[in-house]
């Protein structure tokens, strides 16, 4: 199975005990980085900084932007190993291009005011190793050049060996909590730091893993932690599809979104949950497609939904469905982690994706063109619970009878 074998690779590492894919989430404290590597031509010199994009906004699109992503239908050539051999006990995973002359760091943690230890050139091919919310492992020229670079600043992934290694951007889910406390807050470190979202009694979380009590959850693009001792029921993920039982999930994912009160946030609450009961009421059989828009769509009234924040032509504006997209996007997170499941087509909300979740992980939808659909290609039926509640929306995939 991937997920175990990869994750062999760092469990030595790691300060969590089977927390999450260490293909794609790195521990914090991670060592500083060394390098092993074949002989290389010497590096290409440097460009001089460019600014980083600004994020996109908080409100999520039915219709994305202009300059969109290309859409994604199928794995992409395998390219050629490159020369680098381990960083930090590491393999090359995939490769990725630089869409801008980007920093380089020894660290992926506190960066701010830190000056880096170079800049990558726009445009070249880098190999990565390992990524986090944020940051990406990277080494350019055969280690010549090595370290933590910003996610934002990589395109056109390309795997390495996909029979060994999830697809880009994969963030395994090993356990789904329920709150089971008045207030559970998520914090930016376990135990103290600042709050990033409280979250009450009945709120379902999926958790990438426990370290010293505390679970570890991604929020937007950074990771959070909720005290165990918060929890009521917690439940494994299996990490073997085949063998789970129909009341076990093989799959699951925690997104967060905004609570405020202004009547557009309300009503793009209305819609993530509208959206979830109708996934609810889906089950695909072997073979069996799933249509996002033509599934959980149409987005109109008569359908339950309400006008909320959506993007079109780089503009936000009001449009039934505004928060749908959290949805899908959260739908395609869980769907990466299971290999039986045949992502059809998606497309990101363009270079910079929805700020909701890490880049290069969202599924706009919304109209032909922008639609998340994927084929069950396991043996058995599937079905999808959902639930959002407090600013947490959780969805889990289930064999089905």
């Amino acid at each position: 199975m991937k997920r175990m074998i990869v994750f062999a690779l760092l469990l030595a590492l790691m300060p969590l005990n089977g927390a999450f894919c260490v293909a794609e989430e790195l521990p914090e404290g991670f060592p500083a980085v060394t390098v092993q590597v074949a002989p290389a031509k010497a590096a290409e010199p440097t460009a001089a900084p460019a600014p980083e994009p600004a994020p996109m906004p908080e409100g999520e699109p039915v219709e994305a932007a202009a300059g969109e992503q290309p859409e994604e239908t199928g794995m992409e050539e395998t390219p050629a190993e490159p020369e680098v051999l381990m960083v930090n006990g590491l393999p090359v995973l995939y490769t990725a291009r630089t869409n801008m002359s980007v920093r380089m760091y020894t660290d992926w943690d506190g960066t701010e005011g830190i000056q880096p230890i170079g800049y990558l050139p726009k445009k070249v091919r880098v190999a990565v190793h390992a990524l986090n919310p944020t940051f990406a492992l990277v080494t350019y020229e055969a280690g010549h050049m090595h370290g933590y670079v910003r996610r934002v600043a990589l395109e056109d992934p390309k795997i390495i060996n996909p029979i060994t290694t999830p697809p880009y951007g994969t963030a395994f889910s090993h356990f789904i909590g329920e709150i089971a406390a008045d207030d559970a807050p998520v914090t930016t470190v376990p135990g103290a730091g600042k709050t990033l979202i409280t979250l009450h009694r009945g709120a379902r979380v999926a958790f990438l893993g426990f370290e010293n009590g505390y679970g570890q959850v991604i929020y937007h693009r950074q990771y959070g932690y909720i005290d165990s001792r918060l929890l009521g029921e917690i439940t494994a993920v299996y990490d073997e599809a085949e063998e789970a039982g129909y009341d076990a999930p093989i799959g699951a994912y925690t997104s967060f979104y905004k609570i405020t009160t202004d009547e557009s946030n309300r009503n793009r609450m209305t819609n993530i949950a509208v959206a979830c009961k109708k996934l609810e009421q889906l089950s695909l059989l072997p073979g069996v497609e799933m249509d996002f828009n033509g599934d959980i769509g149409p987005y109109r009234a008569s359908e339950g939904y309400m006008p909320a924040g959506v993007l079109i032509d780089g503009n936000v504006q009001q449009g039934y469905g505004g928060g749908t997209c959290q949805v899908s996007s959260t739908l395609y997170n869980v769907v990466l982690q299971l290999p039986g499941l045949t992502v059809l087509q998606r497309r990101a909300h363009g270079a910079n994706g929805a700020s909701y979740l890490p880049i290069g992980v969202d599924a706009a939808v919304g109209n032909s063109s922008l639609n998340f659909r994927f084929r069950n290609d396991y043996p058995f039926s599937i079905r999808i619970e959902g639930t959002s509640q407090d600013g947490a929306l959780t969805l889990a995939i289930y064999k089905a009878k």
